[in-house]
C-alpha cells in the first residue's frame, strides 16, 4: 500500500523519500548497482513479491532513477539500468549501509 506523498513538507529530503521511501526501493537500487539488472534476478535476489517489484521498478523509472533497456522483443523483458540520477544514489546507499552495519547489526 503506497503510503500518502510528502509533497506537503518543502526539503529535499521529503522529495527524496518520495521516490525511494518505500520499502524495498532502496534495496532494488542497490541489487541494480552490484549488477543484478533483470526483473526474474532481482526479484529471486530479494524474494521480494512480484507485484511489488514491477510497482517499485515502474517508480524509479518514472522518478528517472532507472531506465528500461529492451533486451527481447519477443516476448518483452528488459534490463533496469541506473541512469545519472540513480548512480548519484551510490553514496548515500553507502552511507545508509555503514551505518546499518555500524548501529543496527548485532
Amino acid at each position: 500500500m503506497k503510503r500518502s506523498d510528502l509533497g506537503h513538507i518543502d526539503n529535499g529530503l521529503a522529495a527524496a523519500l518520495d521516490v525511494v521511501g518505500e520499502w524495498w526501493t532502496l534495496l532494488v537500487v542497490h541489487s541494480v548497482m552490484d549488477g543484478c539488472t533483470r526483473f526474474d534476478a532481482i526479484q529471486s535476489r530479494l524474494g521480494i513479491a512480484r507485484n511489488i517489484l514491477a510497482d517499485r521498478l515502474n517508480t524509479l523509472v518514472g522518478a528517472g532513477v532507472l531506465e528500461r533497456v529492451a533486451y527481447s522483443a519477443k516476448p518483452p523483458r528488459y534490463d533496469y539500468v541506473l541512469t545519472d540520477t540513480g548512480l548519484a544514489l551510490a553514496p548515500a546507499l553507502a552511507a545508509l549501509e555503514t551505518w546499518g552495519d555500524t548501529w543496527c547489526r548485532g
